[in-house]
């Protein structure tokens, strides 16, 4: 096969999944009266040009219209006696269209195929079962599921490479994390806001008073916890008194673990999904463009996804939230969700409230909106638990009682 024909339908995976497995020399978009904006159309170039390690690969967009069946099945046959060698992808596109195409396919015995998403695999129509045999779909990476939707990641806000160099110490805090979760994100307020007036970076020596006031709210320093913290090694030389206590982190990444709100549930999911071995691709803190391109000069559109997870051909995304999630939150996400990883993606969020009982509407509302919720009762489980859920969601039919 020398050209792919698509019937574009506005999917990154339909549009694309089939270019990225075949890798053919040419690929034709077919748009029934709707043909994709010049930055859809470039970002989609750059992504089939990537895939298939062809600079050259070329690629059109045609559109055949939305009018008879029979005009379209005219114009698809224009389409592939001017290319030849043609396969047509039959996984999406519009109602008329695709019924023109099979009509031409079946009479002229034209090579075509479609993508069962439930099967995860190529079918094929007619003609293709050798290739398709010989070209198995690779899995996704984060990179290439956020390229199909026309972004590209461009870094990490919390980079998780430090989590392998001190895994046990980082394991310890997160247990300490999900026992403490009612009292965390005050502690970890505490330790935010005295670390920006009391900690001396050229000794890296943490020496503060135990109670502070930040504007009109009162911190204070949870000795309980800062004693756990210390038997898992994640600070040293704790010392306190009345009045002030004093230790030093373990290393950078403890320093950014403990005084970032939030930090402990994002590494929590990520770690979590990463121990399962369930998933091909684990990444924490995606910093991504939106559409492809680097303008510099401060005129990039960026976004911050908290984990995203690839297992085959399906992404999972996962916004996380130390306070209570709202409507918004969900909306948020989901958007996301669907810009980058298609109507197939599985869309997560993670909270450590007890949603389910404090905000039951907000919980209906995910729940319709097929959006998976792990909660604090979740947490506190363990990451076994966490990661079940993230891979076989369940959702509760009933508030749970008081």
């Amino acid at each position: 096969m020398k050209t792919l024909i698509e019937l574009y339908v506005n999917e990154q995976f339909d549009d694309l999944a089939a270019a990225m497995t075949f890798r053919p020399e040419r690929t034709v978009f077919l748009s029934g009266g709707f043909v994709p904006d010049k930055a859809t159309r470039e970002g989609m170039i750059r992504f089939i040009r990537k895939a298939c390690g062809n600079a050259d690969a070329e690629v059109k967009f045609i559109d055949i219209g939305s009018r008879s069946l029979g005009s379209l099945f005219q114009k698809i046959g224009e389409v592939v006696k001017r290319y030849g060698d043609c396969c047509i992808d039959m996984t999406g596109g519009p109602t008329g269209a695709l019924i023109a195409a099979h009509r031409y396919c079946k009479r002229n015995g034209t090579k075509a195929f479609f993508f069962d998403s439930r099967r995860g695999k190529f079918i094929n129509i007619h003609g293709m079962a050798e290739e398709i045999t010989s070209h198995r779909p690779e899995p996704l990476t984060v990179e290439r599921a956020i390229a199909m939707g026309v972004g590209l990641v461009t870094g990490s806000g919390h980079s998780a490479s430090p989590y392998e160099k001190d895994r046990e110490a980082a394991n310890a805090v997160l247990d300490i994390y999900a026992r403490n979760l009612s009292v965390w994100n005050a502690f970890s307020e505490y330790l935010q806001y005295a670390c920006r007036h009391y900690y001396d970076s050229r000794t890296q020596l943490f020496t503060a008073p135990s109670t502070l006031l930040n504007n009109s709210m009162l911190l204070y320093a949870n000795k309980r916890l800062l004693n756990e913290l210390l038997r898992a090694g994640a600070i040293r030389e704790l010392a306190t008194d009345g009045e002030s206590i004093s230790f030093r982190f373990a290393n950078g990444f403890m320093k950014e673990l403990l005084t970032t709100v939030g930090m402990c549930l994002e590494l929590l999911i990520y770690v979590s999904a990463l121990e399962s071995g369930r998933f091909d691709d684990v990444r924490m803190s995606v910093v991504f463009d939106w559409d492809g391109v680097l303008h510099g000069n401060f005129n990039d559109t960026t976004n911050e996804l908290d984990v995203v997870m690839t297992k085959g051909l399906s992404s999972v995304f996962v916004s996380c939230k130390s306070a209570r999630p709202d409507t918004r939150d969900l909306y948020e996400i989901d958007y996301l969700a669907r810009r980058f990883g298609g109507r197939d993606a599985n869309v997560v969020l993670a909270t450590a409230v007890p949603l389910s009982k404090e905000n039951w509407a907000t919980y209906m509302r995910a729940r319709d909106m097929g959006i998976i919720i792990v909660e604090r009762a979740d947490i506190e489980k363990g990451r076994e638990a966490v990661a079940e859920k993230l891979i076989e969601p369940t959702w509760l039919d009933e508030k749970p009682k008081a």
